[in-house]
């Protein structure tokens, strides 16, 4: 009896370990198992808190979320809630401390009615299904092809995590890093500048700017006190900081707009500051000027413009002694530069005569080579003519030896 319910017992282990390892292999566990079991880095989001939803995804630090379906039938080619892809899991450790992760439900509609997939124009397919979102641009979704593997994924993600810190060198430079809905802050600082890569860092939703130290290399012009006898307004000079400004989009503007960006001339909001260039003073002027009401502190006015630099005029001098110092000078190298000229044609043209009469030289032995050569070939052919000549001769007189021989030979036999 003891052995049967040892067997009975054995079986049905065997069955329940069989049917847990078969549930966890196919994702059959409930929900609240595998949001249990997310890595501690990766946060669950709520699709109902909008508030939450809209700083994630607008709030400008990077974000890596991975999409899931909460709708309870298959066929949506996204994985089931807080299932995480092995891909998205693996690169979580590349890409600790430069952005933060997360999963949510991309098939649950907003508040618009729209869910996430529609909204953004997500496919579906993309296993896994990954968003990014960072510098409080619309939230894109990482390609199918960087989406195959943990390295793919960060080599995606890790450029486009990095801050940025932007150099201007014209007005149209200045345009493009600083659009119409974006918030800029421009600094008379370098662009390795350690504070701007901590503000970068801290602020990402913000466009930081180097304009450089010097000045006369990049002058900006906000369109304030350039004009002859203008002066400014003392509320407005507090607003145009020396060093450092910051400005963003006009709320008029952009509900104006509509959805369409506004023009590049709309005006901003201008807040400057004259403080002290360290991180702990920056970074407290653009935590108060991005808290701050829009009609607090701030003055409107179109974006900068960059002059070019002026070129320095040579001043002008009435000395005549200098003036005719200066001329002979200038004569005295004239006339240098050119008898250096008129040598180097004077070499070049006897180099070219000299380098002219060698190569007749030259043709002149090649001709006398080729007669001496064609005259001994002249002379062996002589030689040749006369040596069988010679040989004919000697023939012919061995001949007639031959006949006279036989001739007495016969004279004797008749005589015998």
């Amino acid at each position: 009896m003891a052995v049967k319910n040892f067997f009975i017992g054995a079986v049905v282990a065997a069955i329940v370990s069989y049917a847990s390892y078969w549930g966890y292999k196919h994702g059959t566990l409930p929900d609240w198992y595998w949001e249990a079991r997310l890595p501690d880095s990766v946060e669950p989001l709520d699709i109902t808190d909008t508030a939450n939803l809209k700083k994630v995804l607008f709030g400008g630090d990077p974000w890596l979320i991975q999409c899931y379906s909460g709708l309870p039938y298959e066929g949506q080619h996204l994985p089931r809630p807080f299932r995480i892809h092995n891909a998205f899991k693996e690169s979580i450790t590349s890409l600790r401390g430069l952005v933060r992760f997360g999963t949510i439900d991309c098939e649950r509609p907003l508040s618009s009615n729209k869910t996430l997939v529609d909204k953004f124009g997500l496919v579906r397919r993309t296993q896994p299904l990954l968003i990014f979102a960072a510098g409080g641009d619309k939230p894109k979704q990482v390609p199918a092809a960087s989406a195959s593997s943990a390295y793919a994924i960060t080599a995606w993600v890790k450029p486009k995590a990095e801050p940025k810190i932007h150099s201007v060198k014209t007005t149209k430079d200045l345009q493009a890093a600083c659009s119409s809905r974006r918030r800029c802050l421009l600094a008379r600082m370098d662009r390795d500048s350690t504070v701007l890569d901590q503000l970068a860092r801290r602020f990402r939703s913000v466009e930081i700017v180097a304009l450089g130290k010097d000045e006369s290399k990049l002058k900006l012009s906000w369109g304030r006190g350039d004009e002859v006898g203008e002066t400014l307004e003392p509320d407005e000079a507090r607003h145009l900081g020396k060093t450092v400004s910051f400005f963003k989009p006009d709320p008029e503007v952009l509900s104006a707009a509509g959805k369409k960006p506004p023009s590049l001339s709309a005006p901003r909001l201008l807040r400057g500051f004259s403080g002290d260039e360290d991180l702990p003073s920056l970074s407290l002027f653009l935590q108060r000027a991005l808290d701050a009401p829009d009609d607090e502190g701030f003055m409107r006015t179109p974006l900068p413009t960059i002059l070019a630099p002026e070129k320095k005029k040579a001043a002008a001098n009435d000395n005549a002694e200098v003036q005719a110092r200066r001329a002979k000078k200038r004569a005295a190298a004239k006339a240098r530069e050119e008898a250096e000229a008129a040598e180097r044609a004077s070499a070049a043209q006897q180099e070219k005569a000299a380098s002219a009469a060698e190569q007749e030289e030259q043709r002149r032995l090649r001709e006398q080579q080729r007669r001496a050569q064609m005259a001994e070939e002249e002379a062996r052919a002589g030689n040749i003519v006369e040596e069988v000549e010679d040989e004919d001769e000697d023939e012919e007189e061995e001949a007639e030896a031959e006949v006279e021989e036989e001739y007495e030979e016969d004279a004797l036999d008749l005589d015998a």
